[in-house]
């Protein structure tokens, strides 16, 4: 058998290392299991004593058959055997200690059959072996119809201490992290408790004066007190029906303990000392509606004696009872995460709202134009022809000669741009008495002519444009849509165990568990009293309880708090920037912050040309990028809008177009993404090779059309790996193997130093023409 070659391998470390040290050292875990076969024993011993309808005793023989094969199944059993020869005595006892030993061999036989391991399998052997045993003894006392239904319920309470009972031991032999702190878990533990209170009444001080009532009365006191109504009823039927059941009587004990819970439930909120009164008060009237029966006395001696020790009991003590019996919040898991969806859009409406308050001021209104290339001579004759004495002789009467003479011109006034005395046939500038003026009147109106057509070409483009926008304003909702309609997945275990584990620390909020759509551990706290868990050893207590790195998301609001899973790379950024030379201010701008679903961001943007245009420029290029980054939307799709967003701005206002240099680092994987719209190349060092990195896209704003796309170069960075970014004016057009050579001679120490000497280099190489900015990156691994 397994265990049994188990024992064998222990007992041979342990000869042979007393062999060679001469002693035998008992280390920690061989500690820890010696008091756990010890609690076993003590509790076979206890167990064997709780008996029912006035010689039934099934607990004990539950407890041998719950603990298995092993050394804790043996414990139980010597202790199983102890408690029913000293309770029971032994022609009673001896019946229950051969189902004992038939139990545990059974567990012993079948240790390795995959039936074992079935939930009902001990629960039925367990019974099996008390009818076979008990048979017997039934045989002598006589089949009548009140030994038969005792021995039924034994059998039946015999098999579900079995199954119980080894649901409340999983903490010691199972997994913790599936079956610590479930409801089934709660209930045995509950289930174990009161059958050694069955024990414990047996145990009388003073004569009458049970110690298993009063430390009843304790727990049904201090259960609704934190637990309100519906836990104190439940708990008081529960204990009373043990005591009852203990003592062979009426169910007495079931309707006191029931009565004083549900009215220490109705006071809890007013206080220990209320609460304490209400049980008091109700209980004692419970005694006196007994009065015809005879008065229990010791009962009010006892829930008086359970008063005082639950007025002493300190508040750490009852905060646990609260964390076991706490009821869940209202709010449930499934409306944090739509709640999480929501905020995420209401973010990106937010970006979009943002730029369309940097826009609205850029645009007026289209005045009204004509196209019509005829037009021109037309609005010329107005102006000139009107008081002429020929004006009828040329527009009607001879009005085929005009038409055809202008007709004649239009094409090489249009291919010109402008009108000359050649173009138009002689007979027509001979007769023509102010033809200078004409000439120089159709001039202005073919320019305006021309000027309304670019105008109109661009307001084309511009409604192009706005189209774009609109197209990638539904990609952004669609995307948003599909996460708020994807399943976030709770996690109702580390929910539960966190809820127990703050009201245990006495900090009352409202508590959400659950997974984010890349699987990432995301915890939300909601309630008053949340700052000592900000701190950071409360933080770190609590990823140890979730078996998860957690950190904690920086939030405005006091009464909120945010833990994210924390990501297995870290990054150490340097950066070193110099103006150029007589200039007030860089027209470079950069930024880098971590959003929480463990995305880095590094943004580097350079305006075109220096000054205080550029530096606008670039800014509010960072500005809303950042904006719509930190709102969830995609790389792609942000620099595509803020492109055209730009591109429209800039027709209004000349020259207002940057270059754009986005990283994205994913912390928990490695995976970046590159995207480039006509930034200077960024430089990778993977081990000692280095990568330079480029693009042929224009800069944000003066590409156009469908295609304005950013260059994207995907990587996989791990820890160790240094990325630097750099603005055109540190390698200028020239070459650029020095920024490879420095980079390749890192060392991995400070990314501050190496940008710095970028830049100090730069101008002895390229000069002080322009501005410069160099950002180092480094992925540390945590």
């Amino acid at each position: 058998m397994a265990t049994k070659e188990t024992l064998k391998i222990k007992a041979a470390r342990v000869r042979e290392e007393a062999r060679e040290t001469g002693k035998v050292i008992l280390r920690a875990p061989a500690l820890v299991r010696s008091a756990e076969c010890g609690i076993r024993f003590l509790l076979g011993a206890m167990l064997s004593g709780a008996e029912i309808f006035g010689g039934y005793a099934p607990f004990g023989l539950g407890l041998v058959a719950s603990s298995g094969s092993g050394v804790d199944g043996f414990c139980a059993l010597l202790g199983a055997c102890l408690g029913y020869l000293s309770f029971q005595g032994f022609a009673e006892g001896l019946r229950y200690v051969a189902a004992c030993i038939l139990a545990y061999s059974v567990a012993f036989a079948f240790f390795d059959v995959k039936a074992y391991r079935r939930a009902w399998f001990m629960p039925l052997a367990a019974a099996g072996m008390d009818a076979v045993t008990g048979f017997v003894y039934l045989s002598d006392r006589g089949w009548t119809p009140e030994n038969v239904i005792f021995f039924g319920t034994e059998l039946l309470l015999c098999g579900a201490a079995t199954y119980f009972y080894r649901i409340a031991f999983t903490p010691w032999t199972g997994q913790r992290e599936e079956e610590e702190l479930t409801a089934r878990q709660t209930v045995s533990l509950l289930i174990l408790m009161g059958t050694l209170l069955i024990t414990l009444s047996k145990i009388t001080l003073f004569g009458d004066l049970s110690v298993g009532r009063t430390a009843a009365a304790l727990a049904v006191m201090a259960a609704a007190y934190k637990g309100g109504i519906g836990v104190g009823a439940t708990l008081g039927v529960a204990a009373g029906l043990g005591m009852d059941l203990a003592a062979g009587e009426t169910p007495f004990y079931c309707m006191t303990y029931a009565l004083s819970g549900v009215m220490c439930g109705v006071f809890h909120r007013q206080g220990k000392l209320a609460a304490a009164l209400a049980y008091v008060l109700s209980n004692a009237l419970g005694v006196l509606w007994t009065w015809q029966q005879g008065l229990q006395v010791s009962l009010l001696y006892e829930v008086f004696i359970a008063s005082v020790v639950f007025l002493l009991l300190p508040e750490q003590v009852l905060r646990r009872v609260g964390a076991m019996v706490g009821q869940p919040p209202q709010r449930g898991t499934r409306e944090r995460a739509g709640a999480y969806v929501r905020q995420r859009l209401e973010d990106t409406a937010g970006a979009f709202r943002g730029l369309y308050e940097s826009m609205r001021t850029s645009f007026g209104r289209p005045a009204p134009n004509d196209n019509d290339a005829a037009a021109v001579f037309d609005r010329a004759a107005a102006r000139v022809c009107r008081r002429c004495p020929l004006q009828n002789a040329c527009w009607q009467r001879d009005y085929i000669s005009t038409f055809n003479a202008l007709n004649d011109a239009l094409p090489a006034m249009l291919e010109r741009g402008r009108g000359e005395g050649g173009d138009f046939p002689a007979y027509f500038s001979n007769r023509c008495m102010h033809f200078s003026d004409f000439l120089s009147a159709a001039n202005e109106e073919l320019s305006a002519l021309l000027c309304r057509r670019q105008y109109q070409s661009r307001l084309k483009e511009n409604r192009a444009a706005v189209c774009r926008q609109y197209a990638e304003l539904a990609g952004v909702l669609g995307a948003a849509a599909a996460e708020l309609g994807a399943e976030l997945v709770p996690d109702p275990v580390r929910e539960k165990r966190l809820r127990q584990y703050l009201t245990a620390q006495g900090v009352e909020c409202e508590v959400g568990a659950y997974y984010d759509e890349a699987g990432h551990l995301r915890i939300e706290l909601e309630g008053a009293g949340l700052s000592a868990v900000r701190k950071s050893e409360s933080v770190e207590k609590i990823s140890k309880l979730m078996n998860f790195p957690l950190r904690a998301v920086d939030q405005t609001r006091r009464d909120q708090l945010l833990l994210v899973q924390s990501e297995p790379l870290m990054a150490v950024a340097g950066v070193a920037a110099r103006k150029k030379d007589g200039q007030t201010v860089s027209g470079d701008a950069g930024a880098w912050f971590k959003h929480d679903d463990g995305s880095l961001y590094v943004l580097l943007c350079d305006g075109m040309g220096s000054g205080v245009l550029a530096e606008r420029e670039s800014s509010l290029a960072v500005r809303l990028l950042e904006q719509f980054l930190r709102a969830g939307i995609r790389p792609e799709n942000a620099l595509k809008t803020l492109s055209s967003a730009l591109a429209l701005r800039n027709e209004e206002e000349a020259g207002g177009f940057t270059t754009i240099d986005l990283m994205r680092v994913d912390l928990f994987t490695g995976e970046t993404g590159v995207y480039k719209y006509g930034a200077a190349p960024t430089y990778v060092k993977k081990g000692g090779s280095v990568q330079r990195i480029t693009g042929s896209a224009l800069p944000a704003g003066l590409a156009g059309g469908d295609g304005a796309a950013p260059d994207v170069t995907r990587l996989q960075l791990e820890g160790g790996d240094c990325v630097v970014l750099v603005s055109d004016g540190v390698c200028g057009t020239g070459a650029d193997q020095w920024v490879r050579d420095r980079l390749s001679a890192f060392d991995g120490g400070s990314p501050k130093d190496l940008a710095q000497a970028l830049i100090d280099e730069s101008g002895e190489r390229v000069g002080a023409a322009d501005d410069r900015t160099a950002l180092v990156l480094k992925l540390v691994r945590r």
